[in-house]
C-alpha cells in the first residue's frame, strides 16, 4: 500500500476540503471537467470567482485544499473581505489525491515566504503532522485531532482537474443556506445530486481550532428532502 495512503488509514482522514464562494458551485457542477485550477480557467477563459487573485505561493496550477477541515483562519479572513457576496461552500473531496504523485503538501499556510515551505511525497505529508510547524508558536498538543494537520493553515495542492465524481459532498454555514444553494442550481438547471451538510463550525475560526486541538470533531448535520439528520 501507497506509504501516504497507509498514513491517511491510520490517522483516519476521510477527506479533503476546498473552500470558495457558492456562486462558483454552478460553474464547477456544470463543467464537465470539474473543479479546476485558476491558471486552467484563465487559460479557457472559463468564468470563475478567484478566492486569491494574488497567488503568493506561485502556485497557481494547482488547487488549494486542506485535509479534514477548511483552512479556518484564511476561511475567515477571505469571507471578510467581500461585503457583498456573503454565502461560501466547503466542497469535500474523496481523500485519495493525497497520495497522487503531483499533489504538493505545505507544513503552514503556502503563501508563507513565498512557498519556500511547500513539499512532494512522503515527507511533504509526514510534516503537516510534525510535533512543531513554522506557522505556530506551541507544539502540537497530545490530544490534537489525529486527522488535522499541527498547523490549521496547513495546506496540500492538487492537480487539476477534480472530476465531479470526486466531490463528496458540500458544506454550508444553515439550513437557509442550504435551501438557497439548492434552488439557485435548480434555477440554472443543473442537477446536484452530492449531499450537502449544515456544518457551522466551519465557518467558526475561533471554535474549530479549539476542537482539533481537543481532538473533537465538529458535529455535521445531512441536509435532505428538506429536514436535517444528524452525523
Amino acid at each position: 500500500m501507497n506509504l501516504i495512503r497507509q498514513e491517511c488509514v491510520s490517522r483516519g482522514i476521510t477527506r479533503i476540503c476546498h473552500f470558495t464562494q457558492s456562486r462558483n458551485l454552478a460553474h464547477i457542477f456544470d463543467d464537465p471537467l470539474g473543479l479546476c485550477s485558476t491558471r486552467t480557467l484563465q487559460e479557457y477563459d472559463l468564468p470563475h470567482n478567484p478566492t486569491d487573485t494574488e497567488r503568493f505561493d506561485g502556485r497557481d496550477d494547482l488547487i488549494c485544499c486542506s485535509i479534514e477541515y477548511p483552512n479556518t483562519y484564511y476561511f475567515a479572513r477571505v469571507r471578510e473581505r467581500d461585503p457583498l457576496f456573503k454565502d461560501w461552500v466547503v466542497l469535500m473531496i474523496e481523500p485519495k489525491y493525497l497520495w497522487h504523485p503531483e499533489t504538493c503538501f505545505c507544513v503552514c499556510n503556502a503563501a508563507r515566504s513565498c512557498g519556500a515551505y511547500i513539499q512532494t511525497e512522503i515527507d511533504g505529508f509526514r510534516s503537516l503532522y510534525a510535533d512543531t510547524s513554522p506557522g505556530i508558536t506551541f507544539s502540537r498538543p497530545r490530544t490534537h485531532l489525529p486527522a488535522a494537520p499541527t498547523d490549521i493553515q496547513a495546506e496540500v495542492l492538487l492537480k487539476d482537474p477534480i472530476p465531479l465524481d470526486s466531490i463528496t459532498g458540500i458544506a454550508v454555514h444553515t439550513e437557509e443556506q442550504a435551501q438557497r444553494e439548492i434552488c439557485r442550481l435548480s434555477l440554472q438547471g443543473i442537477t446536484f445530486d452530492k449531499p450537502i451538510y449544515i456544518a457551522p463550525f466551519f465557518f467558526d475560526r475561533t471554535s474549530l481550532s479549539r476542537m482539533i486541538q481537543r481532538g473533537v470533531r465538529a458535529m455535521e448535520t445531512l441536509y435532505e428532502n428538506g429536514g436535517i439528520y444528524g452525523r
